[in-house]
């Protein structure tokens, strides 16, 4: 009995000897942590994606590292055999072979059939060491996916104290919505999240009244906007889990105030013959922005004149413009002149008034401005009304 146990403890000290070796093996240079890295993890359709296997082998050598999806092998690197490289052929996956090699596998124009788990295994020692592995999950979204595509503001001009209409055109195809969130400027002020409770939340903003009753996941409606409130407006798009992904769109809104009233018209007198000099001026208003305006002489553009803007009333504008022209014998050619002033708010708005540069003694030209068809039978005439003169004359 003594001699067994005498034998049992020799064994028993062997082997705590060998697991102390194998440890001490594993601790000067064996295998240590692995770890596999994708990027980018979520990736649309059509890129390229970076699988890097992360781990440490101290001073022993790369027996081999082999790649899987799922459980289907598709890439292995063995610097013992020749070629060193392998691709497997797996359905849809394709490497890049010239940026692969014992690390890395770079995978080419992935698509969203390929979404899953991936692994990399390290084996230092085909006979002696055991193998490492490490998993990690790439996740392909489809091109179009996720697209905001465009932020429409109706009016696109918009009248102080009247509504205005914000929608957000977007495309969800690969993931349900997550959030929509409108800005003005920087500051968020309505956001709409359908996982929520409520799924509708007011952020405050100075002058910006959102109507509930009328905004959603699509659009936001503000009430009686402001000047305060021209300027840039944006609404943030975010898909779901897996992607997250976001997309933004912006739009410039334009608040304003158009002329109540047809532009006015005042000349310095009454009448005016060729050679006189007339004065002048066209004021329109009260408007935001201010007015823009031009005179016109039977359509043809005077030369610019003094134009002013005049401070209104409620952050309006009102403006004039003067002018001085000699009038000529051709201004008279088909009667009187005719004097036009147009006004014009950029694109917004466009106006005008008209008035004629009567003469004291302008009867017959009124006619011919008027009817100029009466004027054309008139000088058909003008020989027989000779001719019934000197007859008349004769019998006299």
């Amino acid at each position: 009995m003594a001699e067994n146990m005498k034998s049992l403890k020799r064994h028993s000290y062997i082997l705590n000897a060998i697991l102390l070796f194998i440890s001490l093996i594993y601790e000067a240079g064996g295998l240590r942590t692995t770890e596999l890295r994708i990027t980018p993890r979520v990736v649309q359709r059509g890129r390229n994606v970076t699988m890097e296997c992360v781990y440490q082998t101290h001073d022993y050598s790369i027996y081999s590292v082999k790649w899987y999806r799922g459980v289907q092998e598709f890439y292995r690197y063995s610097p013992l055999e020749t070629p060193t490289t392998r691709v497997m052929p797996v359905n849809g996956i394709k490497v890049d072979r010239l940026r692969s090699n014992e690390t890395h596998v770079v995978l080419l124009r992935v698509t969203p059939p390929l979404s899953g788990n991936y692994s990399c295994e390290v084996i230092l020692n085909a006979h002696s060491y055991p193998h490492q592995t490490a998993t990690a999950r790439l996740d392909v979204v489809g091109i179009g996916g996720l697209r905001a595509i465009e932020l429409r503001i109706s009016p696109p001009v918009v009248q102080r104290g009247s509504d205005a209409t914000l929608a957000c055109l977007y495309q969800l195809t690969d993931a349900p919505l997550y959030s929509v969130k409108w800005y003005r400027g920087r500051h968020e002020f309505y956001r709409y999240s359908p996982t929520e409770t409520p799924a509708t939340k007011i952020f405050p903003f100075a002058g910006i009244n959102v109507d509930l009753a009328r905004s959603n996941q699509s659009q936001v409606v503000l009430t009686r906007v402001s000047f305060g409130l021209s300027g840039n407006f944006s609404c943030e798009v975010t898909a779901d889990a897996p992607s997250f992904a976001t997309s933004i769109v912006s739009n410039n809104m334009e608040v304003v105030v158009l002329p109540p009233t047809s532009p006015s018209i005042h000349t310095s007198q009454h009448y005016y013959t060729p050679g006189d000099v007339m004065k002048a001026n066209c004021t329109s208003g009260p408007s935001r922005p201010p007015s823009v305006l031009s005179f016109f002489i039977n359509d043809m553009l005077v030369s610019p004149g003094l134009y002013q803007v005049h401070p209104a009333p409620e952050g309006l504008f009102r403006s004039e413009l003067y002018v001085q022209i000699q009038l000529w014998p051709a201004h008279y050619e088909r009667g009187a002149p005719i004097l036009r002033c147009e006004v014009k708010v950029g694109e917004l708005y466009k106006e005008d008034s008209a008035v004629a540069l009567y003469s004291a003694n302008s009867d017959p030209k009124i006619e011919r401005v008027t009817s100029p068809g009466s004027a054309a039978k008139l000088q058909a005439c003008q020989p027989l009304l000779l001719l019934y003169i000197i007859l008349w004359a004769n019998n006299t």
